[in-house]
């Protein structure tokens, strides 16, 4: 009992400290109880609005640009249909023909020209070359790069020599825009009787593609633009992209896939791309919209979430504060008892009229502790009772037979006038019994239990005729440490009859490791089979069974982990290795 007031006294903390213990913790739990729903609602609710105003966004983006991409389609559709037409008209061919064209069919042509372009004159300008550099008709200055003789090979005038019959789409470089203020060419070359005859150019210029974008309307959509199929810009709605040059590639555009979005930065802002690209003709659309917008929605929406936490965080505060200081109050009373409880005094029983939840376990505590306290009695009482019941156990399996064995050996030596040998064993006799037989001390000293195996052995050694040997190697420092008496000599015992049957050496050794007291009693026997060593410390084992009851009461004295090793081999003797701690129960 007062092994246990020690311990708690030792391990108390404060009072107070309990109390702001408890308190901080349940005030800490009801408070977030209270404030996580708040703040995953509001992290939930911020998320989601952030993700529903980019959504919004990516569907403006993409509604965008399906339909630009249908305009844009119709567009390339519109003048590769004049291509044609003008390809099989009769004037056209005739000219080509000749390689030459007078003023009246040049007047033809220009009202050809306005009735097959009508109303998109202003956007175009329409060329027919002959072979050798010849120009049939120009509605417009004649650029340079469009004089067969010396082009041919360049730019569109090289697309239509090698697709002949079929409309080509050239977009224009930044220098053809800059001095004819166009963007995409649709060209055919004619031949006749697989004779090259000549070109059918159509210049479209930026208007045409500035009358699609500029009329669609514009929301969040901060750039617009329409690219050919290698990413060169043919026109773009406003200045964040120039054209004439391609497109980077750094900007997470892919130009591989038809369609897809991604996200880029441009001039320090953040800005959310989608393209589309045309199944129909080589182009495709690109979008730029700007993320500013959903930034700022987010960011408002954040400020009124965090007032409105500030708010529920203050009544959170006071609510928590309250419900934890009348949920403590009962449990300061209850650690106030299991103070005195935890120092041994059994006899502290609460005294309360409560109904509730608090009341009845301030009653089942006090059965708890009465239960307690009767139990932590009986216990050590039956303790007691079973290490003196395993000492005279012990004792009485040992001393008759060994009694007998001695005394016939003291009658014989008597017989022979051995007198001195026969005061020898008798002493050393006495003194076995006498320490066998005390009921004193369960504990002895190392050195007492080593006199005491010392004349065991001398006893043992006359039996046998000076047959039997023994060494002794202790360290000193263990003989003043006190250990169960009458643990050694079983071990010795059983060494004796059932390792060397009378005839060998016995060394027994004693040592300190790692906090641990170890014995070690070997003999030069004839040692044991495995399944043999094995059994000796089993409960159905008939021999050993010193053993088992040295390693049981071992246990009992240290616990687990503590108890007795066997190693041996056939006729190379055995060790028994016993483990002690530092001290008992």
């Amino acid at each position: 009992m007062n092994e246990r007031q020690d311990h708690a006294v030792g391990e108390e903390p404060s009072m107070k400290s309990m109390k702001s213990s408890f308190f901080a913790k349940l005030f800490l739990n009801v408070f977030l109880v209270a404030m996580i729903p708040l703040l995953l609602i509001t992290a939930v609710l911020y998320g989601f609005s952030e993700r529903i105003f980019r959504s919004s966004i990516e569907e403006e983006s993409l509604s965008y640009v399906e339909e630009v991409e249908k305009d844009v389609v119709s567009l390339y559709s519109f003048y590769e249909e004049a291509v044609l037409r003008l390809s099989k008209d009769p004037l056209v061919l005739e000219i080509l023909e000749k390689q030459a064209v007078t003023r009246e069919e040049t007047r033809d042509l220009y009202e050809k020209m306005y009735l097959l372009f009508s109303g998109r004159t202003s956007e175009v300008s329409l060329y027919i070359l002959g072979t050798n550099g010849v120009t049939l008709f120009a509605s417009d200055t004649l650029p340079k790069h469009y004089d067969t003789k010396n082009y041919s090979s360049w730019g569109v005038l090289r697309k239509v020599s090698e697709l002949p019959g079929e409309v080509v789409f050239h977009s224009a470089s930044q220098r053809e825009r800059d001095l004819h203020d166009k963007s995409l060419t649709a060209a055919m070359g004619i031949t006749m009787e697989e004779t090259f005859k000549g070109v059918i150019l159509v210049d479209v210029h930026r208007e045409a593609f500035s009358g699609i974008l500029q009329g669609k309307s514009q929301g969040n959509i901060w750039e617009a633009a329409v690219l050919n199929e290698i990413g060169n810009v043919l026109y773009a709605k406003n200045s964040l992209l120039e054209e004439g040059r391609p497109l980077e590639r750094d900007t997470g555009h892919s130009f591989y896939d038809r369609r897809g979005s991604f996200t880029a930065e441009k001039e320090g802002s953040d800005f959310y791309g989608t393209y589309l690209k045309s199944t129909a003709y080589p182009f495709e659309v690109l979008t730029y919209a700007s993320l500013s917008d959903v930034e700022s929605n987010a960011r408002y929406l954040l400020k009124n979430l965090l007032y409105i936490g500030t708010l529920t965080l203050l009544i959170s505060l006071l609510a928590s504060y309250r419900i934890s200081k009348s949920v403590s109050k009962p449990v300061k009373d209850l650690v106030h008892h299991m103070k005195k409880i935890e120092k041994g005094d059994f006899s502290e029983r609460f005294q309360t009229d409560r109904t509730d939840e608090m009341g009845e376990l301030m009653e089942r505590y006090n059965k708890m502790a009465k239960r307690l306290d009767l139990l932590i009695r009986n216990m050590i009482e039956s303790r007691d009772r079973l290490k003196k019941s395993e000492m005279k156990m012990l004792q009485s399996q040992i001393n008759p037979h060994f009694l007998y064995n001695t005394l016939d050996t003291i009658k014989w030596m008597a017989k022979m006038g051995e007198s001195e040998e026969v005061v020898t064993l008798i002493t050393n006799l006495a003194k076995l019994l006498r320490i066998s037989l005390e009921d004193a001390e369960e504990y002895q000293t190392v050195d007492m239990n080593l006199s005491w195996l010392k004349s065991y052995l001398e006893i043992q050694k006359a039996r046998y005729d000076d047959d039997l040997t023994y060494e002794i190697h202790v360290e000193e420092s263990l003989y003043e440490r006190k250990i169960p008496k009458l643990l050694l000599q079983p071990i010795v015992e059983n060494a004796i009859l059932h390792g060397l049957d009378g005839k060998g050496k016995i060394v027994v050794k004693g040592y300190e490791e790692e906090e641990r007291i170890v014995f070690e009693v070997e003999d030069d026997g004839k040692g044991m089979e495995e399944d043999q060593r094995r059994k000796l410390l089993s409960e159905h084992s008939g021999e050993g069974i010193g053993l088992l009851n040295v390693h049981k009461r071992i246990e009992l004295y240290y616990g687990k982990g503590y108890g007795l090793e066997i190693k041996s081999k056939v006729n190379q003797g055995t060790r028994v290795r016993m483990v002690l701690g530092e001290g008992g129960l």
